[in-house]
C-alpha cells in the first residue's frame, strides 16, 4: 500500500470513530453537521487543481452516469474511466468524454404478451427497441461503426428490464444481431447481462443456447460476453427473483441465517468469496460451450441495498431486510460509505489479477474480466445521499468516499500498451502439377491487451527465420482499442514456395509510444504446408 492509500486509510478510520463517538453520546444537531461535512470529505474541492492531471481513459474500468453528469463531471480526469453506458443507445454519443460509449438494444417481453403468465411458450410475441428498419436502428449503426451493442438488459427478470421468455430472447438476438452485422460487420455485438450469474439463471442461459442451435441450425454467434454480478436471493420474494422459464427449485432462497450455503442473506450483498464464484461460473460455462477464446465483459455491478447516512442500525430503526429510509443487515451494519468503498478496492484488486489458463481469456493474458463497469456515478432524485454505490454528489459534484477511494486507486494505474499476435493460422496450398512453387497468403490476429488504446501506425513484420532477419513482407495498422476486446487482422504474400513445410514468424513493433509496453509476447510462429501428400485410408466403423 502506498502513501496515498495509508493517508486515506486514516482518514477513513478517523471519520468512522467520530460517528460512532457521535452516536454513542447523541449530540444535538449532529447529522445535520456531519451532513455538511461529508458533502466534502477531501480537503480540496474538486476541480482542475486537485485531480490527477495524468490520468487517462483506462479500458478496464467503466461507469453508469447520465448525460448530463458528464457535462458536470469529467469522469477520465477524476476516475480513468475508460468506457460507459446509460442503458439506451444514442445517435452521437457525449462529446463530453473521452470514454467509449457502449449501444444497449432493449428487448422486452411482459406477461400480459404471454397471456398474463409467466410460463413460457414458443411462439409468444415481444419486442425491441430501437425498431429493426433503415430509418430508427439503421441510422444509429451508421452513425457509430465499429461500436459495441449489448442486446437486451436482464432479461430473465419478471416484471422489470427484460421479462422475456428464453426461447423468444434468442429470436430477438438473432434478428437484433443480423440486422447490426449486415449494416455494419465491423460491430461486435454482445449478449445481454443476466442479473446474476446462479445454477438459474445458468439454466437461463443454456435454454437460449439451445434454442438458438435448434431453430437456426448454428451456433449462437457472441463476439463479447457480458454478466452482472449482483448477490441476491431468487424465491421468497427475493430481490432478483426466480429467472423467467426456468426450474423454479433452482433458485437460491432468502434467509437470515448466513452461514447456509444454500441460500442468500442480506450480509452477503457484498461477499466478495460469491463474488468470484459468479465470475468463475460464468467463465466455466463459456469454456463448456466452446467460448473460451472470447471476451467477457461485467456490464453491471455494485452495492444495490439502500442506506442512509445518519440513520442509527438497530432493529428497531431498520427492521431487515428494507426499510424505506435505511437499512440493517443481519449484523447489524449498514452499507456504510466505508464499506463500500472496501468492496470496490477489493473487485479491484480481484478483477485486475484474476488469471486462470483453463478457463481464462487467452488474449488477454488468461484474465478472466476484460472490463467491468460500475453502478452507478450518482442516483438522481431525493434518494442521492442515501445511495450507497454513489461516486458524487449532484449536488457539487464533489467525490464521496467510495468515489475517493476510486480515485486513489486508478490514480496509482499507469497506462500501458501490450500488442500481441494472438492468431496464425497454419497454411495448406498446393499447385496443379503437385511440383510447382506457389505464393500463398499469410495472416495474423492482432490484439492489444493494454489498458489504453493505441492511436500511432503499427507495424507487423513476418519472417522465414527465427532469428528474425529474413523479411517475408511488411504491413501496417492504425490505431487498436486495449483490453483484448477487438483483435484486427493483417496479412502478406510469400511467394515461391517448394514442396515441403515452411514455419514462419510474425513479429509486432509497437513503435515510438508514449506508454509503457511490454515486448515479451510480440512474436508468434506460423506455417505453410505446400503440395502436401494426401492418402486415402479406409473408414472403420
Amino acid at each position: 500500500m502506498n502513501k496515498k492509500r495509508v493517508l486515506w486509510a486514516i482518514l477513513l478510520v478517523s471519520a468512522a470513530s467520530v460517528l460512532a463517538l457521535l452516536l454513542a453520546l447523541e449530540v444535538p444537531g449532529w447529522a445535520a453537521t456531519f451532513q455538511s461535512q461529508t458533502t466534502v470529505i477531501s480537503p480540496a474541492s474538486l476541480d482542475n487543481s486537485a485531480i490527477d492531471s495524468d490520468l487517462f481513459p483506462n479500458c478496464r474500468f467503466g461507469l453508469v452516469p447520465r448525460n448530463a453528469q458528464l457535462e458536470q463531471f469529467d469522469v477520465v480526469s477524476n476516475l480513468a474511466i475508460g468506457w460507459y453506458l446509460n442503458f439506451g443507445t444514442q445517435m452521437a454519443p457525449s462529446s463530453a468524454t473521452e470514454a467509449e460509449f457502449a449501444q444497449m438494444i432493449r428487448v422486452y417481453q411482459g406477461a400480459e404478451s404471454r397471456g398474463g403468465t409467466d410460463t413460457c411458450g414458443p411462439s409468444y410475441p415481444y419486442t425491441i427497441t430501437p425498431a429493426l428498419t433503415d430509418t430508427v436502428l439503421g441510422a444509429y449503426i451508421d452513425n457509430n461503426l465499429g461500436a459495441l451493442w449489448i442486446i437486451g438488459n436482464e432479461p430473465e427478470r419478471v416484471n422489470v428490464q427484460g421479462d422475456i421468455c428464453p426461447q423468444q430472447y434468442a429470436e430477438a438476438y438473432y434478428e437484433a444481431y443480423h440486422f447490426i452485422k449486415g449494416r455494419d460487420p465491423t460491430a461486435q455485438v454482445a449478449i445481454a447481462g443476466l442479473v446474476e450469474v446462479t445454477p438459474a439463471r445458468l439454466q437461463y442461459l443454456d435454454i437460449v443456447w439451445d434454442a438458438y442451435l435448434e431453430k437456426y441450425g448454428t451456433r449462437m454467434p457472441v463476439d463479447v460476453w457480458t454478466m452482472h454480478v449482483y448477490i441476491l436471493s431468487e424465491t421468497d420474494d427475493g430481490d432478483a427473483h426466480v429467472a423467467l422459464g426456468t426450474d423454479p427449485g433452482l433458485a437460491l432462497s432468502f434467509s437470515t441465517n448466513c452461514p447456509d450455503p444454500n441460500t442468500i442473506c442480506q450480509a452477503e450483498h457484498d461477499d466478495m468469496g460469491l463474488f468470484m464464484e459468479q465470475v468463475t461460473m460464468m467463465r466455466q460455462w463459456m469454456k463448456d460451450h466452446g467460448e473460451q477464446d472470447k471476451p467477457l465483459i461485467i456490464t453491471e455491478y455494485g452495492i444495490l441495498k439502500p442506506y442512509n447516512y445518519y440513520g442509527t442500525c438497530s432493529a428497531t430503526t431498520c427492521p431487515p431486510p428494507i426499510g424505506n429510509d435505511c437499512f440493517c443487515d443481519e449484523n447489524s451494519e449498514t452499507f456504510h460509505p466505508e464499506r463500500v468503498a472496501d468492496y470496490i478496492e477489493a473487485t479491484f484488486d480481484y478483477l485486475m489479477t484474476a488469471t486462470d489458463p483453463q478457463i481464462g481469456y487467452p488474449a488477454d493474458d488468461y484474465r478472466l474480466v476484460q472490463q467491468w463497469l460500475w453502478y452507478s456515478l450518482a442516483t438522481e432524485g431525493l434518494e442521492d445521499l442515501a445511495h450507497a454505490s454513489n461516486l458524487v454528489y449532484t449536488d457539487t459534484y464533489t467525490l464521496t468516499v467510495p468515489g475517493w477511494q476510486w480515485h486513489g486507486y486508478v490514480a496509482d494505474i499507469s497506462p500501458e500498451v501490450n500488442l500481441l499476435p494472438t492468431n496464425v493460422p497454419p497454411v495448406s496450398a498446393s499447385s496443379p502439377s503437385g511440383t510447382d512453387p506457389v505464393t500463398v497468403a499469410l495472416s495474423a490476429a492482432i490484439a492489444n491487451n493494454g489498458n489504453i488504446a493505441v492511436t500511432d501506425t503499427v507495424t507487423v513484420t513476418f519472417y522465414s527465420d527465427e532469428s528474425l532477419t529474413t523479411v517475408i513482407g511488411t504491413t501496417t495498422f492504425t490505431g487498436l482499442g486495449g483490453c483484448a476486446r477487438r483483435q484486427t487482422v493483417v496479412t502478406t504474400t510469400w511467394a515461391d514456395l517448394g514442396s515441403g513445410a515452411h514455419p514462419f514468424w510474425v513479429k509486432v513493433d509497437s513503435g515510438e509510444m508514449i506508454v509503457e509496453t511490454k515486448e515479451t509476447d510480440n512474436v508468434k510462429q506460423g506455417i505453410v504446408i505446400v503440395n502436401p501428400v494426401k492418402r486415402f485410408l479406409p473408414i472403420v466403423q
